[in-house]
């Protein structure tokens, strides 16, 4: 407890901060490259100038610095400042290169690194900014953290704990940096196979690339600004659709696809995930009030679920026109979100399976003596005291920056189910907009989704923990009370 009651060391912070730059040069040197291969001079000078200043003020902080092992807290503080940055120094060469207001361009970035999708962006942006978005999403979705831990930082204590900071107690290897190494193996995998389906589909080179970084990363940015729509058949949205489910899967099951196959289909997440999938769309579909034919009406639905509960984003309908009983049960969906462990935001399915499972232990117990222990289980494991604390901490939260949010929305004349869907859709990082957001929406708006995009990547508590005076202050009543014991 003693860690809680001290402020973070500064330098620590600093020098993995100096790590995390030079690892993201790297991120900025490939829409670099594309730039050159789609013949934009300018685009690549002011992406490549960009990569070469963060790598030098990277180097500095590094070489200025000793190494420190990292406390949890540091960790945490490191995972909350890492989007933000990222999205800064991306919006720096997206607003040059577009001549976009920076306030768009931090907009996109972050809808970019957050893998959310939601846009502001006018329709005449350019190929370039259109690969840069869909390859933020793409490092977004499996995280820089992954790419400091693969290859700057050495195994031990602070691996660790950068690792738990963003990935929690998720494993596939025993070790730390061989599990963000299959993690990345896993991620690199399921995007050419979402390539190899678009292409096969029908969709350009270009398109095929840009989509397949944002399906895998369950981010949602289309190179097109009708989205899916503007494709006609059925099988682009249906690669569309396995792409992000396979975004959506948790990457701890992928590693027993062929050694053990049969874990996968008992996997009870994963089975609620498929079942929350089956009865949305049914639902969805019965309040969809449009003369489709069934081939279509089912075809839409599925599709529109998919894209709302993997939190990917794409859509092949007007949802500016849905019922409010249809946006009701999108915004469910999006709540709902993808599995622990895979690129999808939301609440997640594991923790609605362990709300549920607390619902009904309580229901159980009225019946039961009061000294009978009734221990809360999700398959073989005995959920602990401290997680229900962090489940309902984290569930008030989420419930509080909604209604806050949405309120500010209502404020400036949203309609309440246009205000909580547009919330909704930026806190579980989904994409899905019901019309309200766009260039010409107030900057207070903007900011508001912002600051929610990145509350739902980085899950509440260390964003809240980066603006907290104990965090970076030494408190004299943390002193005294030390003293004391």
């Amino acid at each position: 407890m003693y860690e809680l009651h001290t402020p973070v060391n500064h330098k620590a912070v600093a020098k993995y901060i100096g790590y995390y730059l030079i690892a993201f040069t790297f991120v900025l040197v490939v829409p670099t490259i594309a730039a050159l291969v789609l013949g934009n001079v300018d685009a690549a000078i002011d992406y490549g100038s960009t990569a070469v200043a963060v790598f030098i003020i990277g180097s500095l902080i590094y070489r200025a610095l000793p190494d420190y092992d990292l406390e949890t807290k540091e960790a945490l503080i490191i995972v909350a400042l890492v989007f933000p940055i990222s999205a800064f120094l991306s919006a720096v060469p997206m607003s040059l290169t577009t001549g976009m207001p920076f306030i768009d361009a931090y907009f996109e970035s972050v809808s970019a690194v957050t893998t959310t999708g939601l846009s502001v962006a006018p329709a005449d942006v350019g190929p370039v900014f259109l690969f840069a978005r869909s390859w933020g999403q793409w490092v977004g979705g499996i995280g820089i953290i992954l790419v400091v831990l693969s290859v700057l930082i050495r195994p031990g204590t602070t691996a660790s704990r950068m690792y738990k900071a963003n990935y929690g107690d998720m494993k596939i290897k025993p070790t730390v940096i061989s599990t963000t190494r299959t993690l990345g193996k896993v991620y690199i995998i399921i995007t050419l196979i979402s390539l190899i389906l678009l292409l096969m589909s029908g969709m350009s080179l270009f398109d095929s690339i840009c989509h397949a970084l944002s399906c895998v990363s369950t981010g949602g940015f289309s190179t097109r600004p009708e989205g899916i729509r503007a494709y006609q058949g059925s099988l682009i949205p249906t690669a569309i659709s396995i792409s992000c489910l396979l975004g959506a899967v948790s990457f701890v099951l992928y590693p027993h696809l062929f050694k053990k196959p049969e874990k996968i289909f008992k996997n009870l997440e994963l089975r609620y995930f498929l079942a929350f999938i089956a009865i949305g769309s049914i639902v969805f579909a019965f309040t969809l009030e449009r003369g489709n034919t069934d081939y279509d009406l089912i075809q839409d639905s599925l599709f529109q679920i998919i894209n709302a509960i993997t939190t990917a984003g794409f859509s092949t309908i007007d949802l500016s026109i849905l019922s409010e009983a249809s946006k009701a049960v999108l915004i469910f969906m999006m709540w709902i979100g993808g599995n622990v462990g895979s690129t999808a935001g939301g609440i997640k399915v594991l923790k609605v399976i362990l709300l549920l499972k607390v619902v009904h232990n309580v229901l159980l117990r009225l019946f039961l003596p009061r000294e009978t222990i009734t221990p809360i289980k999700i398959e073989d494991h005995v959920i602990e005291s401290d997680e229900i604390y962090n489940l309902v901490t984290f569930m008030l939260l989420y419930t509080l920056i909604l209604i806050v949010s949405s309120f500010i929305f209502m404020l400036y004349g949203t309609n309440m189910s246009s205000s909580v869907f547009e919330v909704s859709s930026a806190l579980s990082t989904v994409g899905l907009s019901a019309g309200a957001t766009s260039a010409s929406m107030p900057v207070v708006l903007k900011l508001v989704l912002i600051i929610d995009m990145l509350f739902g990547r980085i899950e509440i508590i260390p964003l809240i923990l980066l603006f907290m005076p104990g965090t970076w202050i030494k408190r004299k009543w943390a002193n005294k009370r030390n003293v004391k014991t």
